[in-house]
């Protein structure tokens, strides 16, 4: 079995895109695809999307993110984090945990980021570090992004060890760059490691050199997570066999019949991603929808993918 999802530890100095590779290189799959870019210097959680697998890619993408990691005061680079070229040296102030922590408070909530001009955000269809490496300063408009927890761990000047909970789209390098530009000295990230993507932890994943081994003794398919068991993080709703027949054969789903088995399971109303699973009574994955917005309003949900094949 290689349809489902697998976590790798990602390793320090690898793209997200080599280490994909790699994986369907070992495995001999034909599709392949990750869950969330990590930069290259960063380390920790990698969902890989494997064979059928990768029709989940566009959900486990959404899932919030969870990091740790330490960041240099007095330090700016280009990229923002310590494989860029050095545009600053500051002398760093006198400064206490408590008073780093008030700073993380107040980006706790939505706020707005535009993604750094080193990254792989594209604009026009070309990735916006290829326009700085010409010397072309270009930006995106900014996106709304949401901050969980931020939260001080340790200070030992100038490095600030930290841990962050946040959703999707959030650029950790410029959150640091801002928290640095605040303080007054500059900031420039060292160390970011993801400990969970979704609902997949650090416990999850597997390094490469482990991942090689069990590829090699035959055991590697205990490590792939089915697709049903990969989507855990939206909130799943029951339906009938019949349900799921007329769902997977194209047939409308009424909001009115959602509205009534969402109160009958007693469903969460405001899920933190926007979709429902719908499962049959044995755990079988029959369609991912859209939350509707408004459970009185009429007309049909919005099917977001619909698997006639089941998981």
């Amino acid at each position: 079995m290689k349809d489902g999802v697998l976590i790798i530890d990602k390793p320090e100095g690898m793209s997200s895109t080599e280490v994909v590779e790699h994986v369907k290189r070992k495995l001999r799959v034909k599709k392949a695809g990750h869950g969330g870019t990590l930069d290259p210097f960063a380390t920790g959680v990698l969902p890989i999307c494997l064979g059928r697998g990768t029709k989940l890619a566009q959900f486990i993408l959404e899932g919030d993110k969870e990091y740790e990691g330490h960041f240099e005061l007095g330090l700016v680079t280009e990229t923002y984090d310590i494989t860029g070229e050095v545009v600053e040296r500051n002398p760093v102030p006198e400064l206490s945990l408590e008073e780093i922590q008030k700073v993380f408070d107040e980006y706790v909530g939505v706020i707005e980021q535009a993604p750094p001009a080193f990254s792989a955000a594209k604009l026009h269809g070309r990735p916006l570090y290829k326009y700085a490496r010409e010397g072309l300063k270009v930006e995106k408009p900014p996106k709304k992004v949401e901050i969980l927890v931020f939260e001080a761990l340790k200070y030992e000047p100038p490095y600030v060890h930290f841990r962050i909970y946040c959703s999707k789209g959030t650029y950790i390098r410029s959150l640091i760059h801002e928290v640095g530009q605040r303080l007054g000295c500059g900031a420039t990230l060292v160390k970011l490691r993801r400990l969970r993507k979704g609902s997949f932890t650090i416990d999850q994943a597997i390094t490469l050199k482990r991942f090689d081994e069990e590829v090699e003794s035959g055991r590697i398919e205990r490590r792939i997570i089915p697709p049903a068991r990969a989507l855990e993080f939206i909130p799943a709703l029951t339906v009938g066999p019949e349900v799921a027949r007329r769902i997977r054969n194209g047939r409308p789903l009424a909001v009115s019949a959602l509205a009534n088995m969402i109160r009958l399971q007693k469903v969460p109303q405001k899920p933190r991603v926007p979709w429902l699973r719908l499962v049959t009574p044995e755990g079988s994955l029959v369609a991912v929808i859209e939350y509707p917005e408004d459970l009185n309003r009429p007309g049909n949900v919005k099917m977001v993918r619909v698997f006639p094949e089941g998981f």
